[in-house]
């Protein structure tokens, strides 16, 4: 037995013992998936009990101050609702009254207060329910929002190609890499040929990322699994084009990706 396959088995011994069910089937599956098994897409994503929800304690806010520090990095109100009202404008361009909107990582309806009386339908997604919990009493005025607390990388509930427009604003970051991927991924599925995906990634070479993670680096306290994961443009670049997407970049201190998934050849 190499030696990877011998530190999985035994590590996979060492949950079943402590009776860690769910953590011991999200291992099985990922270690399915490293070996790309061919298993049919439906399969993979019919059963919620794939995905542990891993991320959920970091985002498992009290009330709504506590989630607005954890979300924007304010206790203001004012401060937050006036940057998910600019965010929203931005996103204008790329939906109307008709449009099927998802907001990935939508937390207490930052952005999406402004977004869905302007569409028709809008997918909120977080992988926190308390999260939303909360957005769903700020938004509970609109009667066209779907909450859909996520499993970690997949969204098993929107239907492929159903969505106009998806957006996930200062999310992506707080993922491990190769979750942030396949979330990407996940997001082509379910976009309409010729949806527009919008992201943002923070930007390694602006000072500001920079100077975070040279913090992670020398202060090991700081190594949280929510902290910001910077990428750098080239970086962004070629991770759209292997998710599938045909991608614009404007990089500054955070690097905004416009998006459309690349049609199949």
């Amino acid at each position: 037995m190499q030696k990877g396959a011998k530190s999985l088995v035994d590590e996979m011994k060492r949950l079943a013992t402590r009776g860690k069910a769910e953590e011991l089937v999200g291992r099985l599956y990922r270690a399915a998936r490293a070996l790309r098994e061919p298993v049919p897409f439906e399969e993979k994503f019919r059963r919620s009990d794939l995905h542990s929800n891993i991320y959920e304690p970091t985002w498992s806010a009290a009330d709504e101050a506590e989630a607005r520090l954890l979300i924007y990095n304010t206790d203001s109100e004012e401060s937050f609702v006036e940057g998910g009202k600019a965010d929203a404008a931005r996103l204008r361009p790329y939906f109307d009254k008709g449009s099927t909107v998802l907001d990935l990582g939508c937390g207490i309806g930052r952005v999406a207060s402004f977004v869905a009386p302007e569409c028709a339908r809008l997918w909120a997604v977080d992988v926190s329910q308390k999260m939303l919990d909360l957005a769903a009493k700020r938004l509970a005025g609109c009667d066209n929002v779907t909450y859909l607390h996520s499993r970690d990388v997949a969204m098993p509930a929107v239907p492929s190609a159903s969505v106009d427009l998806a957006y996930s604003l200062l999310v992506l970051q707080h993922l491990e890499r190769e979750d942030a991927f396949l979330l990407l991924e996940e997001l082509r599925r379910v976009l309409k040929p010729g949806g527009t995906l919008v992201v943002t990634f923070p930007n390694l070479l602006s000072d500001e990322y920079l100077g975070s993670f040279l913090e992670y680096v020398r202060d090991r306290s700081k190594r949280v699994p929510a902290r910001a994961r910077a990428y750098t443009p080239e970086e962004v670049g070629r991770i759209m084009e292997a998710a599938g997407f045909e991608a614009a970049l404007d990089p500054g201190v955070e690097i905004r990706v416009v998006a459309h998934p690349r049609p199949p050849t």
